[in-house]
């Protein structure tokens, strides 16, 4: 069985990150200023999905979002197991506008 862990940052732990940044290396760039650096950028569906560099990027320097009770930036980590999700439903609940599903399906596809 394949056990998945996608890591995206949220404003603590239930909103994604906004930005008015409209282009990749904008994002790219914030980031860095940031001390998060990415392996590469992709648009899909109106969100930008970067791939963090995890070995460049301190990730203990960052709350995970069980860590926060605020709108702090934040780490959240979803997990999906195996191919065929049919046997554990993703949660309800929702990451911004984003259901877990969506926000798994768009992770998944990437390579």
């Amino acid at each position: 069985m394949t056990i998945d862990a996608f890591t995206i940052l949220t404003i603590g732990g239930t909103m994604l990150w906004n930005t008015d940044e409209t282009t990749s290396q904008h994002i790219e760039q914030t980031l860095a200023e940031n001390d998060m650096y990415v392996h590469s950028v992709e648009k899909q569906n109106n969100l930008f999905l970067c791939k963090v560099d995890t070995e460049k990027t301190n990730m203990s320097d960052f709350y995970k979002w069980n860590e926060v009770t605020d709108s702090t930036f934040c780490w959240r980590t979803l997990y999906t197991f195996g191919q065929n999700q049919q046997w554990l439903p993703h949660p309800k609940e929702c990451i911004s506008d984003y259901s877990y599903e969506q926000i798994c399906t768009m992770l998944q596809s990437k390579p």
